[in-house]
């Protein structure tokens, strides 16, 4: 049977024919926008983890801004520690006034706590100390309005001095000092000035009673100097429980003082534990705390504050920025500051305790 014979336009026009197209199913569509999501997201992360980290070594650069002012103030003043707090009698009874930066003397409620004191060591101590706030006036907490998770009752010497300009600087700086235990908590009764715990007892590790040796006033004091905290980040808080990633805490007031979890006898702060929160336990015949945990415990991630006071802050990377007294910085866990050594230079173990003046 003859074949059909195929004419050359026949040829041309299989050969002209492009496939039919193929429009993407919903299924390809689908992993394509899946897989546009995972890098964003890893994008993102990547992205505010290096902001976090660009941060936060900007918080320990101003530490080290901090510390050498300190360590200045000492050698200007013949080894004589930065106090801590000088309140308005002590600061009557020592015949003391302190300038702002434009040589106008400041009211001595502003200049009870330490930054006033330090801040003619420093180039710039507004840019230092309170620009974690980053807002157009550098007094922008000043009022205290109390608006932010965990905001305290202020104690009433504090409360008269907001609101008066430099206020942010003197109560709500970045970073706060070790004010019970380095240079020392002035106040004054019966016309004596002296600093807290200066005559308080503890027992040694062997069991020997010791009587004062709590604070230091000179560098010579400070025997643990790679050890000791003289400044970390803090803010001051009402008792609760804080989470660091459902209560932001980048931009919260700071403080300027902050002190370890047992203060005197007085519980303040601990990592919270669920149904083991407690840290401490009453003895039951004499009444005074017995400290349970150590150093290193688990941190929870959750801190929980017992009575208002001045504790630390954990900004940027959830970690408490410091400086130690040897000028050495470090970000810290809540759970690595239970250890009351690097509070107290005295302090022979991590379950220290003292009592109360």
């Amino acid at each position: 049977m003859p074949q059909p014979i195929h004419t050359p336009t026949t040829i041309s026009k299989r050969t002209l024919r492009s496939p039919d197209p193929r429009a993407f199913t919903i299924v390809e569509l689908l992993v394509v926008v899946g897989i546009i999501a995972l890098l964003m997201g890893i994008l993102v992360t990547g992205v505010r983890g290096a902001i976090g980290s660009a941060r936060k070594t900007r918080e320990l650069n101003g530490l080290r801004g901090v510390y050498a002012a300190w360590y200045q103030y000492a050698n200007t003043y013949e080894e004589q520690l930065l106090p801590g707090f000088l309140d308005e009698a002590t600061q009557v009874n020592w015949k003391v006034k302190y300038t702002n930066m434009s040589s106008a003397n400041l009211n001595s409620s502003l200049t009870q706590t330490y930054p006033w004191r330090l801040a003619r060591f420093m180039d710039d101590p507004y840019g230092v100390m309170i620009s974690y706030i980053e807002a157009e006036s550098a007094d922008a907490n000043s009022n205290a309005s109390g608006e932010w998770d965990g905001a305290p009752d202020h104690p009433s010497w504090m409360a008269t001095a907001f609101g008066a300009p430099g206020s942010t600087l003197a109560l709500q700086p970045a970073f706060a000092y070790n004010a019970f235990y380095i240079g020392g908590w002035y106040k004054t009764a019966n016309n004596v000035s002296s600093p807290t715990y200066a005559d308080a007892g503890w027992t040694t590790a062997d069991g020997s009673a010791v009587t004062g040796r709590l604070v230091c006033t000179r560098l010579a004091n400070i025997s643990r100097t790679s050890d000791v905290i003289v400044f970390a980040s803090s803010s001051l808080r009402a008792p609760g429980n804080y989470r660091p990633g459902l209560n932001p805490e980048d931009r919260i007031p700071g403080n300027s003082w902050i002190v370890p979890p047992m203060l005197g006898s007085i519980a303040v702060w601990e990592p919270f534990m669920g149904t083991q929160q407690s840290i401490t336990m009453a003895d039951s015949e004499g009444g005074t705390a017995a400290f349970m945990h150590q150093s290193g415990m688990t941190d929870s991630g959750v801190l929980q504050v017992n009575v208002a006071q001045g504790v630390p802050v954990r900004r940027h990377n959830r970690l408490v920025a410091t400086v130690k007294a040897d000028g050495s910085t470090e970000s810290a866990s809540v759970g690595a500051l239970m250890d009351m050594r690097v509070w107290i230079d005295a302090a022979d173990r991590s379950d220290f305790i003292h009592a109360d003046n």
